[in-house]
């Protein structure tokens, strides 16, 4: 598993992102804390549903309800193809 620090996952996030989607995932630490970006696939709608009560309920930098509204909306309809498979 690779691993970083938090700015080079900055400067290269599109490529971890898809080194991840590819089965790859890298691990980043960020004072003396490790974080893991990897794929995820909700195995249903209403599980990725509970995962984004989940971040919208923690700390995090304000963002916008019509933010979280596109997020719920696009997990959602790939967790739909995913579960069509």
């Amino acid at each position: 598993m690779k691993t970083c620090s938090l700015s080079e996952a900055k400067t290269s996030l599109g490529r971890l992102a898809d080194e991840a989607l590819r089965g790859h995932p890298t691990v980043i630490a960020r004072g003396g804390k490790l974080l893991i970006l990897q794929a995820y696939e909700p195995p249903n709608p209403e599980i990725f549903d509970a995962f984004i009560d989940e971040g919208i309920a923690s700390e995090h930098f304000e963002l916008t309800d019509a933010f979280w509204e596109g997020v719920r909306v696009r997990g959602r309809k790939l967790a739909r193809e995913m579960v069509a498979k």
